[in-house]
């Protein structure tokens, strides 16, 4: 090979390295073009549930619903409620078993569907219901089927607005209720009649109802 081929040969090899060199770096660039949101964090206030740990609301953690979690990915947590029952007429606790969590919807999009499923065994005897309240404490939302063995939604409680949820044997949920982003919700899971159940929460983003 003469010295003119071997001169093209190295500025070929050099050219190679430098592109293995770039191209990570230009990757690196694509994924921080990636938008970013900024909210100002969500303040909860306790709601206005007839529960008697409606505090305890005030220390729950703020989790940021984001667009990553979806139905085949949602947002998790496992935890437990204790024996509880409440007077259906009256809608108060003889015996209170109550969690509260505190979200926040932090997405690209300016508005999103909330979705929430709280689940616990099936087949149960035990009654559980969802109730959600927004930034002032109000009800937003709420779903409690009393455990009916098929899908019903229906009229909220004593005293409660109309609920947009979808319940049955070992499930209560609200499907895609409408939220602008950086909207922060407080959320109750009420245990009004059971034993004690180990539970699932479920949070994800998608399309307005």
């Amino acid at each position: 090979m003469n010295t003119r081929a071997y001169k093209i040969l190295a500025l070929l090899m050099s050219l190679c390295l430098v592109g293995a060199a770039f191209a990570p770096s230009a990757a690196m660039a694509k994924k921080k073009k990636k938008t970013k949101v900024a909210c100002a964090q969500f303040t909860p206030v306790e709601p206005a549930s007839n529960s008697g740990q409606t505090a305890e609301a005030l220390e729950a953690p703020i989790v940021p619903i984001t667009d990553e979690y979806t139905e085949a990915a949602p947002f998790t947590v496992e935890y437990a409620h204790g024996p509880a029952l409440w007077e259906t007429a009256s809608q108060m606790p003889i015996q209170e078993d109550t969690v509260f969590f505190n979200f926040q919807i932090v997405s690209a999009q300016p508005a999103a569907g909330l979705y929430i499923r709280q689940e616990w065994a099936s087949p149960s005897t035990s009654d559980m219901d969802l109730y959600v309240y927004d930034l002032t404490g109000a009800q937003a939302v709420n779903s409690g089927s009393a455990n009916a063995p098929e899908p019903i939604g229906g009229p909220g409680g004593l005293g409660e607005p109309a609920g947009q949820g979808t319940g049955a044997s070992g499930y209560e949920s609200i499907s895609g209720f409408p939220s602008a982003n950086c909207t922060g919700y407080t959320v109750e899971s009420r245990a009004f009649q059971t034993l004690g159940e180990d539970m699932t929460l479920k949070v994800w983003l998608g399309p307005p109802a």
